[in-house]
């Protein structure tokens, strides 16, 4: 049917103002397309969650290193002209945190007569099909994985990392030498996505929450209304860039198929606690972030890359369900040798992340294909990797796509 009088039609709706909803906005609307972003809440950013106490000091809760690989984020900002604009962080390493208290280097704990036996007949053996425990341990052996890979990874990915699928793990990709090696961005990483969406050529509609995507027959051709706040809203095109449990909901009408492949991907989450402190009052000597190992929390990643005159800032990304909040305070301080008293600000987060297995780029290939040739497309951090480098580059392919559509 043709459209009612007063209804609009987008070229395309994005769904989610992360950094995968953002890259696919701007290729599309660089292309000429008209393209609405709707982003559920009071901020853009998704897992990038940069917490600002203070004007001109920032931490980040959630997402908090990006690399000059990260060529289609890179690109997005450029767009806008703000690619001077960004921050390069300090060289600064990671230590793990024994049970009394102590760092300890990670060389400490690799074995080099392990990795010597293992290396040779670990580097040919093919990533696909194989865990990051099975790649990895094979690599380096068993034991150095076990002392050494598993906890970094985990502290990586705030989660357990034995059964995550090893090719989706630190994929090459090509670096942009004009950018720093490892960069953020005044504000911090959420202040980047904001100057991506600055002036941009789409239009980004914060505090949406979409509560149901139906199909829309527009004329000749096929649509969608996607419902929010008591509105509809109709597209050409479609794209979804919501975590993979509400993409899952989304999808049950339009696309029942791919939505039951999504129930099967499983979800973790991480309890982030950030507190801010005098710059003088904590032991612990500048290091980008810590590893918790058998500890109550995956890792601690700090402010020190990015050093601020007065103050210093960490992040404590707990496992969940673990300690309460109390419990979480004191954790924090006795690592960092200081007075629950010392903290001049808190801040809590919930992080919602995918939990993928070794099964999952299979499930990927079975999405992809259901999908090939439709209005609709699915970017995030599901479906190849968890990086903001993943999450640019499969935005961009999908944008690719919708355009020869």
């Amino acid at each position: 049917m043709a459209l009612k009088a007063g209804e609009e039609m987008m070229d395309c709706i994005v769904i989610g103002g992360g950094v995968s909803g953002l890259v696919a906005a701007t290729r599309l609307a660089e292309a000429g397309k008209r393209v609405l972003v709707l982003e559920a809440g009071a901020n853009l950013g998704g897992c990038v969650q940069s917490w600002r106490p203070e004007a001109g000091f920032w931490l980040e809760l959630g997402a908090h290193t990006a690399y000059n690989s990260y060529g289609p984020m890179l690109e997005a900002l450029d767009a806008r002209g703000h690619s001077a604009d960004l921050l390069q962080r300090e060289k600064l390493g990671y230590e793990f945190v024994l049970a009394d208290g102590r760092l300890q280097s990670p060389l400490k704990r690799l074995s080099f007569v392990d990795a010597a036996l293992s290396l040779p007949f670990g580097v040919w053996r093919a990533k696909a099909g194989r865990t990051v425990a099975e790649w990895f341990g094979g690599l380096l052996g068993k034991r150095n994985y076990r002392r050494l890979l598993a906890p970094a990874f985990a502290a990586v990915l705030s989660q357990p990392a034995d059964p995550f699928p090893a090719a989706w793990l630190f994929r090459r990709k090509p670096r942009m030498k004009a950018a720093p090696r490892k960069f953020t961005y005044a504000g911090g990483l959420q202040g980047l996505l904001e100057a991506i969406a600055a002036d941009a050529p789409f239009e980004v509609r914060l505090q949406a929450p979409v509560q149901r995507v139906q199909r829309h027959d527009i004329g000749l051709a096929a649509g969608f209304a996607v419902e929010v706040a008591g509105e509809t809203l109709l597209a050409k095109q479609l794209v979804l860039a919501t975590p993979v449990d509400v993409t899952g909901r989304l999808l049950s009408e339009i696309q029942p198929d791919a939505a039951r492949i999504l129930r099967s991907f499983p979800m973790s989450s991480s309890e982030a606690l950030a507190v801010v402190v005098r710059k003088d009052v904590s032991r612990l000597p500048a290091v980008a972030g810590l590893i918790g190992d058998e500890a109550d929390f995956w890792s601690v990643v700090t402010r020190d890359p990015v050093p601020h005159e007065k103050y210093r800032g960490f992040t404590f990304h707990f496992r969940p369900g673990r300690l309460n909040r109390e419990e979480k305070l004191a954790c924090v301080a006795g690592v960092l040798g200081v007075s629950v008293a010392d903290f001049l600000y808190v801040a809590e987060a919930v992080n919602r992340l995918p939990a993928p297995g070794v099964e999952h780029p299979q499930r990927v290939l079975e999405l992809d294909a259901l999908l090939e040739g439709q209005a609709v497309a699915l970017v995030g951090n599901y479906l190849n990797g968890l990086s903001m480098g993943d999450c640019a580059e499969r935005a961009a392919q999908v944008a690719e796509r919708l355009l020869k559509n």
